[in-house]
């Protein structure tokens, strides 16, 4: 090792390193006048102290917080490496690499700027670096903020490929919590339509909030929905915040029956968090960022510790709502809680701090789940109940009272039918939902995997559909995924080929085949062609028309590829090359 490597340097001595974390690496320094420059940090003396973590924890402060480490590649290759900070919610964050004792590189990002300042497209600021052998770098990250909150950083060297892997998994991850919770919206909201009952849509209007908040906490939002708006990404971050407070003490009150169960005076305490919720969403329209969080987290306890103490109380007279009900939101009130415990500085950060309010998002969804079915078979058992009464007063009864009651029951199974419907129905467009999809391409492949059948299925998503909307508007986006939707079931002439929507202006067809497996990709360009000669004119497409880009996967008998995940994954790679061809064409691969 040469003389001038120092202990904290980061030592990279195979291309393969995976990632390291360079908060362990690394020093801060606190700069309370948030004055400081580069220069002055890099040639002078200045108080660094050694990290010792792999987290520079988040804190309130007026200044500016810098963090330091060193890089060196020992091994004998040219290193293509990824830095990401760790955070998507860093107001502003500059990266400086000073190699030789000039600085080389520069960016200056964060979420108070625009998205398309970031050198990579990711939801973290992140910068890629190449490393020389034997070279030794110094990077410099500088974290200040709009109005006093910083977000905690963890600062991460990744080699490229692993980076890569990475972000699909991070994307695998919460694609699933994310389609989870939408499914539960959705439903719900069917629900809620169907019933007309208010717990339906409370329910409806948490999830809401949860899945907003979390997708804007994350980044995507910022990267995905508003780029160009770095306010109203901060804004919104504690909008959703606020209103998931507010959703959470609705929902309290209705599932609990607290108004009837509870004395009076527990009802208003419960009234009281849902206004001053609603209230403090005033902050951050004001632009108060930290405020927002201050009072978000003050508040929230104040929720937290007044649905418990109802709760506990319900629980005690016999409530099996409430058991369930805290239970479920017990999980999503510890993973809340553990998060603010660690944004105030009180827990070290690690993966339950980081993800958190996820993890008991998800518990909550599967718990209060238990709390649904549970419900049913209550209601099940009163409907017996029910029955039995009615068939020993019908002995007493004239043909009328018979009649009448045929009737009902009939309504009732009726409804029961449209729910099965709607839950497996796409509203917009009345092709299968995800939902639908996701149950039954596991019967489908599991079929086909016993009875050694081959499998087609194809992902068919329409071209610049965004700025069809942009152009035209969403009433008329919405009319072309209607006309999309009737011409290619009008194609779909075989009753075992199924047409579903996967999101959005994505859709997928699953066919019935026989061999040979090639024959199904003339049947994709005629339906490829059928879109096209629609007609619809689409100013912001080059066709002039409305078109769709297709990816089809054909599995053979004996393929290696033999889980839903795969052949999803892999239509989903081809249809991304038919989009970057050019668009308005079928890429397959036979498996």
């Amino acid at each position: 090792m040469a003389p001038w490597l120092h202990a904290e340097d980061a030592v990279i001595e195979q291309p393969d390193f995976g990632s390291l974390e360079l908060g362990i690496h690394g020093e801060f320094l606190e700069d309370p006048s948030g004055t400081l420059k580069i220069e002055s940090l890099h040639r002078a003396s200045q108080p660094w102290e050694p990290l010792g973590s792999a987290h520079l924890n988040a804190r309130f402060s007026s200044g500016s917080l810098w963090l330091r480490a060193s890089l060196i590649n020992q091994s004998d290759d040219r290193l293509s490496t990824v830095l990401d900070s760790g955070s998507a919610l860093a107001d502003y964050m500059d990266i400086h690499v000073v190699r030789n004792d000039e600085t080389t590189e520069t960016v200056l990002s964060g979420d108070r700027r625009p998205f398309h300042d970031r050198p990579i497209n990711t939801r973290t600021v992140t910068l890629p670096l190449d490393l020389k052998p034997g070279e030794r770098v110094t990077v410099y990250m500088r974290q200040s903020n709009y109005d006093g909150l910083h977000e905690t950083l963890t600062p991460t060297l990744w080699a490229a490929e692993t980076y890569d892997a990475e972000l699909q998994k991070d994307g695998l991850v919460f694609g699933f919590l994310y389609g989870t919770l939408g499914a539960l919206l959705l439903y719900n909201l069917f629900l809620a339509f169907s019933t007309r009952q208010r717990g339906f849509v409370r329910y409806a209007l948490l999830v809401a909030c949860i899945l907003g908040w979390s997708f804007i906490f994350r980044g995507y939002a910022f990267q995905y929905l508003w780029p160009d708006a770095p306010d109203l990404n901060n804004q919104m971050l504690a909008i959703f915040a606020l209103a998931g407070h507010a959703a959470f003490g609705l929902f309290a009150i209705e599932y609990m029956n607290i108004r009837r169960l509870a004395p009076r005076w527990m009802y208003l305490a419960n009234c009281i968090p849902v206004l001053l919720n609603t209230l403090l969403i005033l902050f951050p329209l004001l632009g108060f960022y930290a405020v927002s969080f201050a009072s978000w987290f003050l508040v929230g306890a104040l929720t937290q510790i007044t649905v418990a103490a109802t709760g506990i109380r319900l629980i005690k007279r016999g409530s099996r709502p409430a058991a369930y009900f805290m239970l479920a939101f017990g999980a999503l009130g510890a993973g809340i809680a553990i998060y603010y415990l660690h944004l105030a500085g009180w827990l070290e950060a690690n993966l339950l701090t980081q993800y958190g309010i996820q993890v008991g998002a998800s518990l909550q969804v599967l718990l209060l789940s238990l709390g649904l079915a549970d419900q049913m078979n209550t209601l099940r058992a009163d409907k017996l109940k029910a029955e039995q009464a009615a068939r020993a007063a019908q002995l007493a009864l004239n043909s009328k009272l018979t009649e009448e009651v045929k009737r009902r029951t009939l309504e009732l199974e009726e409804l029961n039918q449209k729910l099965r419907e709607l839950s497996i129905t796409d509203e917009l467009t009345g092709c299968f939902n995800r939902r639908h999809f996701n149950q039954v391409f596991e019967e489908e492949l599991t079929h086909h995997l016993r009875q050694a059948l081959p499998l087609a299925f194809c992902i068919i998503d329409i071209d610049n559909f965004k700025a069809y909307n942009d152009a035209l508007g969403h009433p008329a986006g919405d009319q072309v995924l209607q006309r999309v939707v009737r011409c290619l079931q009008e194609n779909l002439k075989r009753r075992q080929d199924r047409l579903f929507r996967l999101g959005g202006e994505e859709f997928g067809v699953l066919l019935h085949m026989d061999q040979p497996v090639e024959k199904a990709v003339p049947f994709i360009e005629q339906l490829r062609r059928a879109i096209a000669d629609l007609g619809l004119p689409h100013p912001g497409n080059p066709d002039g028309v409305v078109t769709a880009s297709f990816g089809l996967v054909l599995r053979r008998p004996g393929s290696a590829i033999t889980t839903s995940e795969d052949i999803y994954a892999r239509a989903d790679s081809l249809l991304y090359h038919a989009k970057s061809e050019g668009r308005n064409r079928v890429v397959y691969a036979i498996e």
